[in-house]
């Protein structure tokens, strides 16, 4: 998906994609370098925990970022557990690219993205 996402991000024109990580580990190693994008895409489910784990430190240290979470999960517990931990907005993963551009859009304009799920 990070490739994908990249692909869709490089053809957009107001956008950059400063980094990407596989994991938290590598994702906190951008962020402690201060690293620090416009917006954060994160997944819920990374091979060394969950992506709600690294929510809640980047909020703690940058309140204001907007993240926006992805997931391959549609149950209405995950879009819940995101909102509550602080995410912007919640994407299932096999949204279609105009609406991950939407989505991506409405998080940095500072407004919420939640859609109803399963």
């Amino acid at each position: 998906m990070r490739a994908v996402y990249r692909s869709l991000i490089d053809d957009s024109p107001e956008l950059d994609m400063a980094w990407s990580a596989a994991t938290l580990e590598e994702a906190r190693l951008h962020i402690e370098r201060d690293d620090i994008p416009d917006v954060i895409i994160l997944d819920v489910t990374l091979p060394d925990g969950t992506g709600y784990e690294l929510l809640r430190e980047i909020l703690h240290e940058f309140p204001n970022l907007p993240v926006l979470m992805v997931s391959a999960h549609e149950e209405q517990a995950y879009v819940t557990q995101a909102a509550e931990a602080g995410a912007r907005g919640y994407l299932i993963k096999d949204s279609s690219p105009a609406e991950l551009m939407d989505a991506l859009e409405t998080v940095i304009n500072g407004e919420t993205y939640f859609k109803s799920v399963a």
